[in-house]
């Protein structure tokens, strides 16, 4: 039978519309379930800490209202010089985090590719990384000066762990029957890393790149405390001295702001970058 010729079922068609709409309206409401949450609960957060200082709960010396903190943030904003600050410590941050994250990935995949290395080095980075790093600020100063040069280190030193086990533990993970069945045909140990260990591994090396870039931003912020002339770390010293507190609260917006926004640049790439596994959940 011809299907051109058959009839439409104009109550069917009408049940199929009324579908496409109800799926289309939930896939949208699921889209804005969560930034509608968001700014319900700022809401709720705005009204409990404004309460809380008019009613003398909190010291306003410690925490003040939050419409001083929103003034002073805009205020902030406004000031030629506070962008002097924001690009030096963003310059720390990205440049410290690109080398920690060099040196994190590269040593990450020789333990993960290798036995020897993973058996004889790691008791030493597992050391190292239990050291406080912020007891490490004042010997870089002391050893590169109040410069760019300290911060930037102290920045590549704190992301450099996260990457590294993240890393390792991404290649540690890889299928073993993948591995010697790529071996069995005589895959050249490169073409084994790019195509079967590496993809693998991404999802766990994305997720050690967000918290290495976070981390990044503070140990920029812990050297700049300890010793600068410049960035958002020495500002909010200086206000601190000054009993800015407004200012002081201010400055740390847009510090969660900046970690916010260097996460969710990530978090793109990674959802780009590793694309299988966004599709494997859909």
């Amino acid at each position: 039978m011809d299907t051109k010729d058959s009839p439409v079922d104009p109550d069917a068609l009408i049940v199929d519309n009324l579908r496409l709409a109800t799926h289309e309206f939930d896939d949208r409401r699921s889209r804005l379930r969560g930034p509608i949450g968001a700014l319900v609960l700022a809401g709720i957060i705005y009204i409990v800490w404004d309460l809380a200082v008019r009613n003398a709960l909190v010291n306003e010396i410690i925490l003040p209202a939050p419409h001083k903190v929103i003034a002073a943030f805009f205020r902030t904003l406004s000031e030629g010089f506070f962008y002097h600050h924001l690009w030096a410590t963003l310059q720390e941050v990205l440049i410290g985090f690109f080398i920690g994250m060099v040196m994190g990935f590269g040593t990450g995949v020789m333990l993960g590719t290798s036995r020897l290395a993973r058996e004889i080095a790691y008791p030493y980075v597992v050391a190292f990384q239990g050291l406080p790093k912020v007891v490490l600020a004042p010997v870089f100063i002391t050893a590169f000066g109040f410069g760019i040069t300290s911060k930037v280190i102290m920045a590549a030193v704190i992301s450099f762990f996260p990457l590294l086990v993240n890393t390792e533990t991404g290649l540690a993970t890889v299928d073993r029957d993948a591995l010697k069945l790529m071996r069995s045909l005589n895959t050249r140990r490169r073409d084994v890393f790019f195509k079967l260990e590496l993809p693998h591994s991404l999802p766990s090396i994305f997720a050690g790149l967000k918290s290495a870039l976070t981390l990044a931003l503070v140990g920029a912020i812990v050297g700049e405390f300890v010793g600068a002339g410049e960035g958002l770390g020495y500002l909010l010293g200086v206000y601190s001295y000054q009993l800015a507190i407004p200012r002081v609260w201010a400055i740390t917006v847009v510090l969660a702001l900046i970690g916010v926004i260097l996460f969710l640049i990530v978090d793109i790439l990674d959802r780009k970058i590793v694309f299988w596994r966004s599709s494997g959940m859909g």
